[in-house]
């Protein structure tokens, strides 16, 4: 429906037809209001009509709408969900969890994550590295900073015999930018010949949405992300996760583009799913989650989580 403005007068007109015209049908209605007419837009919002101030707005709207119906269209018998995760969620505290915290919560959902040693001092740092290859990534582990690139606190590709002193010269870092004193760091392998993608997903009043996209780094530069809204008894399917995959610009990237290894697809796919059945069964519990990067390996070689953050509400 688009609805033009006029006059003074037409706001009550318009929305008395509108909400006139609704009872009886199951066509899903959403209106494009134009021009700029914000006394319309929240009379038609406070009637249940979604009202938007732009034609692209309103038919990314439906094409959402859209998605969910096929979504819930699809089979969902019990045969075709994961298995449920014995899990007490009263154990999760409530706040942001640090990497390690949320990766250990993906990994009990299926989601596996990169050999990681968690450390408080050089030796330690030292020693750990020593068991996960020549070359370690090290980064500060914190409940409260999580864009730890920004304040000095990742490094990749630190040799072992390196990797004492680069702590000692991040937790320099990290305290000078934050004024916070790091007291817990991770040393995690490196993982080489993988495409990195960002998995997260997002709860608010209106659904729980998956997002998928090009990650690391560059994830916000390239914005290359495809997103659906989940079943919130089923979570996704697995067709709806490969369609996910498919939706994205940089999929090429994952099949084998100019004779590159063809990835992990099916494993990527799996990860999904497991990762929209976790927000399924914790609920309202778990506000938000990402996974950023997430690598996706050589096709066999599944994926690992390389990041992780999540929120957990208070459940009082």
């Amino acid at each position: 429906i688009i609805v033009g403005s006029s006059s003074r007068a037409m706001p009550d007109l318009r929305v008395g037809e509108i909400r006139d015209s609704l009872p009886g049908t199951s066509k899903p209605v959403v209106a494009c209001v134009s021009p700029h007419a914000p006394a319309i837009t929240r009379s038609l919002n406070s009637e249940g009509v979604p009202a938007f101030t732009s034609p692209e707005s309103a038919t990314s709207a439906l094409a959402a709408i859209w998605q969910y119906g096929e979504t819930l269209r699809r089979d969902r018998s019990q045969a075709n969900l994961p298995a449920r995760v014995e899990f007490d969620v009263s154990e999760l505290a409530a706040g942001s969890l640090n990497e390690a915290q949320a990766k250990a919560l993906f990994a009990r959902f299926g989601v596996p994550s990169v050999r990681e040693v968690e450390v408080a001092s050089a030796k330690e740092a030292e020693d750990a590295a020593r068991t996960l290859g020549d070359k370690v990534v090290l980064k500060l582990l914190s409940n409260t900073i999580t864009h730890k690139s920004d304040v000095g606190g990742v490094a990749v590709g630190v040799p072992v015999d390196a990797v004492g002193a680069r702590l000692n010269r991040m937790r320099d870092d990290v305290e000078t930018a934050t004024g916070t004193l790091v007291q817990a760091f991770l040393v995690q392998e490196m993982v080489n010949g993988g495409v990195e993608l960002i998995l997260g997903l997002h709860r608010d009043p209106l659904g729980t949405a998956v997002l998928l996209g090009m990650g690391g780094v560059t994830a916000e530069l390239i914005n290359d992300t495809a997103m659906r809204l989940i079943d919130p008894q089923c979570g996704l399917s697995r067709e709806d996760a490969l369609a996910l995959i498919r939706e994205l610009k940089t999929f090429p990237l994952l099949d084998g583009f100019r004779g590159r290894p063809r990835a992990d697809i099916d494993a990527l796919a799996s990860a999904i799913v497991t990762f929209s059945w976790m927000a399924t069964q914790l609920g309202s519990r778990l506000v938000e989650a990402e996974i950023n990067p997430i690598f996706v390996l050589p096709q066999g070689e599944g994926v690992r989580a390389a990041d992780g953050v999540a929120v957990i509400r208070n459940d009082a």
